[in-house]
C-alpha cells in the first residue's frame, strides 16, 4: 500500500506549528492503518477444520461451566480439611443493679474461657477423604461431559459438511441441466427438435431449483446447529475444510484398556470410593466428641481459673440411621459400578459393529455405485444429444446420478459420524 508524502503548506499560508501537527496526525493515521493490516489475518479467519472447532467448543461458556464444578468441590475439599472454632464464653452472675448497696467488682462471679472442641476418631481426615473422592468423581464427569461435547461438535460438524456437499452438488447438476436447456432451446429454435422436450426439461430444471433451495436451508440449519454446539458464532463466509471423502480408520482398542481411560467408569469407582469414604465417616461420627474449656472467673473478690470437659453421651443418637443409609449409598454406587462396566461394553460392540458396516460400505459398495452412476449419465447424455435414446432415459439417468451423490454425501456423513461413536466408546477425543 503506498501513501501520499505529507503535505506541508507555504510559510505564508500555514504557521510551522500548524504544518507540524499535520504531519504529526498524519503519521499517526499511517501507523493505525499499518496496524490494523497486520491484525486483519488474525481476525479474518476463512476456514475452519473439526480439530480446530473442537478446540473453539473446549472454551465455551459449556465447557467453562463444568471447569466451575471442578473448581467448587475443590473449595469444598478445602472446606473439609478445616478445624472446628474455638468459641469465647463471657459470663457474669449474680447481678443485682436494683440493689443500693451493690458493688459489681466485688459482690458478682465473672467468667471468660475459651471452648475448643476436638474431633475424635479422625472426623476431619475422614471428611477430606470424602470430599477428594468426590472431586475425583466431578473431574471424571468433567472429561466425560467435555468428551460428549467434543462428539456433539464433530456429529455436527460432518453433518453441515455433507448439507454444503449436497448445495454445491445440487448447484453444479443445477449449472449443467441449465446447459442442457440451452442446448435444447437452440436445436427447437433450429427446428431440429420438438418444443415438447424442451419444456419437460424446463420443468427438471425447476424440480431441481426447488430441491437446492430447500438443500440451502438445510444447510443453513446444519450450520447454526455447529454454531450452537462449539458455543461461538462465525462469519458466513468461513469454508468448512475438512474433506467428507477423506476415509481414516479408527484404531482398535482392548476392552480392558477402555474400562480403563472411559471417564464414566472412572466415576462409578469414585462414586464407591466416595460411598466407602462416607460409610466410614459416618460411623465415626457416632462417636462424641470433646468440648475442652478454660479460662478465667473472678468469685467475688477472688481471681481463679476455670477449666472443665463436655462430653456428649451417646444413649439415644448414635448416627445409626446415617450409617445405614451409607451402607445402602455403597451398594448402590457397586451395582451402577456394575452396570456401567456392562454397558460399556455393549457400546463397544455396538458402535465397532455399526463402524466396521459403515467402513465397508464406504470402501467397496459406494465407489462403484458412484462410478457406475457417472458412467450411465455420460453414456446417457451423449445418446440423447446423438438422438439414441429418448428424453425421459436421459432424465432418469440424471435424477439415478443426483440421488446417488446425494446418498453418497449422506452415507460419507454416517461413516464419519459412526467413527466418532466408536472413538467416544473408546474413550477417545475425536
Amino acid at each position: 500500500m503506498q501513501y501520499a508524502k505529507p503535505f506541508c503548506c507555504p510559510r505564508a499560508l500555514v504557521s510551522p506549528t500548524r504544518c507540524a501537527a499535520r504531519i504529526f496526525y498524519e503519521a499517526a493515521a499511517v501507523v493505525v492503518l499499518l496496524g490494523l493490516a497486520a491484525a486483519r489475518p488474525a481476525c479474518g479467519q476463512t476456514s475452519l477444520t473439526l480439530q480446530q472447532a473442537i478446540r473453539i467448543a473446549q472454551n465455551s461458556p459449556a465447557a467453562r461451566i463444568a471447569g466451575s464444578e471442578v473448581n467448587a468441590m475443590q473449595g469444598q475439599l478445602r472446606q473439609a480439611g478445616m478445624r472446628p472454632n474455638p468459641r469465647l464464653f463471657l459470663q457474669s452472675e449474680d447481678l443485682r443493679p436494683w440493689a443500693s448497696d451493690y458493688t459489681f467488682s466485688q459482690q458478682t462471679e465473672d467468667y471468660g474461657y475459651i471452648s475448643q472442641t476436638l474431633e475424635i476418631d479422625g472426623k476431619r481426615g475422614k471428611r477430606v477423604e470424602v470430599a477428594g473422592a468426590q472431586l475425583r468423581q466431578t473431574e471424571a464427569q468433567r472429561s466425560l461431559q467435555l468428551l460428549q461435547m467434543d462428539g456433539r461438535v464433530a456429529s455436527s460438524y460432518w453433518q453441515a459438511v455433507a448439507a454444503g456437499g449436497t448445495v454445491q452438488l445440487l448447484e453444479q447438476e443445477l449449472a449443467a441441466v441449465d446447459e442442457m436447456v440451452q442446448y435444447q432451446k437452440n436445436r427447437v429454435d433450429a427446428g431440429a427438435m420438438r418444443g415438447v422436450d424442451l419444456l419437460r426439461m424446463q420443468i427438471e430444471r425447476d424440480k431441481l431449483a426447488i430441491a437446492l433451495n430447500a438443500a440451502r436451508g438445510q444447510a443453513a440449519v446444519a450450520r447454526l446447529n455447529l454454531l450452537t454446539e462449539i458455543g461461538s458464532p462465525l462469519a458466513p463466509d468461513v469454508e468448512l475444510s475438512d474433506s467428507i471423502e477423506a476415509i481414516e480408520q479408527v484404531p482398535e482398542v482392548q476392552l480392558s484398556t477402555v474400562l480403563q481411560q472411559r471417564a464414566d467408569v472412572a466415576m462409578a469407582h469414585q462414586a464407591v470410593a466416595a460411598a466407602q469414604a462416607d460409610l466410614r465417616l459416618q460411623k465415626s461420627m457416632g462417636v462424641p466428641d470433646l468440648d475442652v474449656l478454660g479460662g478465667y472467673k473472678r468469685n467475688s473478690a477472688d481471681n481463679t481459673l476455670f477449666a472443665g470437659l463436655q462430653i456428649p453421651l451417646p444413649v439415644f443418637n448414635r448416627n445409626q440411621g446415617s450409617v445405614e443409609r451409607s451402607q445402602a449409598d455403597v451398594q448402590m454406587a457397586k451395582d451402577q459400578l456394575e452396570k456401567t462396566t456392562f454397558m460399556v461394553r455393549d457400546e463397544v460392540a455396538a458402535a465397532t459393529t455399526t463402524y466396521r458396516q459403515e467402513l465397508n460400505t464406504v470402501q467397496t459398495t459406494l465407489p462403484d455405485e458412484r462410478q457406475r452412476a457417472k458412467q450411465d449419465l455420460a453414456i446417457m447424455r451423449d445418446a440423447y444429444k446423438s438422438g439414441g435414446v429418448d428424453l425421459l432415459r436421459y432424465l432418469d439417468a440424471e435424477r439415478t446420478e443426483v440421488e446417488v451423490e446425494v446418498t453418497a454425501l449422506r452415507t460419507l456423513a454416517e461413516f464419519h459420524m459412526s467413527a466418532i461413536q466408536l472413538q467416544i466408546a473408546y474413550g477417545v477425543q475425536p
